[in-house]
C-alpha cells in the first residue's frame, strides 16, 4: 500500500479514526475511541469540531453526574478502576449501536 495515494490528505496516510484509536490505546483515560458508532449514538454532525468540548462539558455537568454514573456502571460490571470512564462510555456506545443495528436488520 502506497501511503501517498491511500489517503493523500492525511499525514503519513493515517486517517482520524485510526489516529484516535491509537491515542485511545495509549491514553485510555484521556481519549475515547471516536468512530461512527459513537458519532451515531450522540447524533454528531458529519464534520464535528466540538465533540471533545461537548463531552468534557457533559462529564462536568451537574457536579459530574454522568462521570459518577459511568463509575457506578463500571463497578456493577465488576471492572477495575484501571478501566477509565471514557472506555466504559465507549463500550456502552458500541453495545447500544450494535443492538440498534441488529434490530434494524431484523425488521
Amino acid at each position: 500500500m502506497n501511503r501517498d495515494t491511500t489517503y493523500p490528505s492525511s499525514p503519513d496516510g493515517v486517517r482520524s479514526v485510526v489516529a484516535g484509536k491509537l491515542m485511545a490505546r495509549k491514553r485510555p483515560h484521556l481519549i475515547l475511541v471516536y468512530d461512527t458508532r459513537v458519532k451515531t449514538l450522540f447524533r454528531r454532525p458529519k464534520t464535528d469540531h466540538t465533540f471533545w468540548a461537548s463531552l468534557a462539558a457533559a462529564l462536568r455537568a451537574d457536579g459530574g453526574a454522568l462521570r459518577r454514573h459511568l463509575e457506578t456502571l463500571r463497578t456493577k460490571a465488576g471492572i477495575g478502576e484501571d478501566i477509565g470512564v471514557l472506555r466504559v462510555l465507549g463500550v456502552i456506545a458500541w453495545m447500544h449501536q450494535g443492538e440498534q443495528a441488529a434490530t434494524t436488520a431484523g425488521r
